[in-house]
């Protein structure tokens, strides 16, 4: 439950704010404005096991 509320926060709180104060300072980090604007969108993505690798060869 707790890992939960922390994932939620995270991705719906945490990385859309640090994202958009880091983008601030993209032209210094990089030394180049940016080409289009940025998302803060994270997805899912599924990592299989090496055994269910192992079973799909």
């Amino acid at each position: 439950m707790i890992f939960g509320v922390l994932d939620k926060a995270y991705r719906n709180i945490w990385v859309p704010f640090f994202g958009r104060v880091l983008v601030l300072f993209v032209k210094q980090i990089e030394g180049k404005s940016l080409d289009s604007k940025p998302t803060y969108i994270i997805k899912d993505i599924a990592i299989q096991s090496n055994s269910e690798r192992l079973e799909d060869k």
